[in-house]
């Protein structure tokens, strides 16, 4: 039970990290003003992980917080492109507003953020596996 309850809360923490890196993306606000957005969306996120690495005893900390990391970058990065696909159809500019994507247009702060946690999640990941002679599958 306490594993299942641990996955929910990387799951629930991934979520946050996913929306801090959709705000990186974010443009028009002052650059305190999204960091402390981004800062407070986080805060949820390090609770969430903090219980689900509790829940396990901090046994392979390094792995599962890699894994959710890398999972959540991928995850945003696919929906990045889905919407960057998208948006080069005229069908669908047509159908859209001209203004729907004029908040999201800070692409290089957004980009360096989703690649700060994907980064993160690779050297966590790499540091923190096992092998199958330690028991660790």
């Amino acid at each position: 039970m306490r594993k299942i309850f641990s996955v929910v809360c990387q799951i629930i923490a991934g979520f946050f990290f996913y929306m801090v890196s959709i705000m990186a993306f974010t443009s028009g606000f002052p650059v305190w003003g999204k960091a402390a957005m981004m800062a407070g969306v986080s805060v949820p996120a390090f609770v969430a992980l903090a219980i689900a690495l509790a829940l396990t005893g901090l046994r392979n900390w390094k792995r599962d917080t890699g894994v959710m990391l890398l999972s959540m970058s991928a995850f945003n990065g696919f929906g990045i492109l889905t919407m960057a696909c998208m948006w080069m159809s005229e069908e669908f500019r047509r159908m859209m507003p001209p203004d729907s994507f004029a908040n999201f247009g800070a692409y290089f702060a957004g980009a360096v953020v989703l690649a700060a946690f994907a980064i993160l999640g690779w050297v966590l990941f790499k540091s923190g596996g096992g092998t199958a002679e330690q028991g660790v599958a």
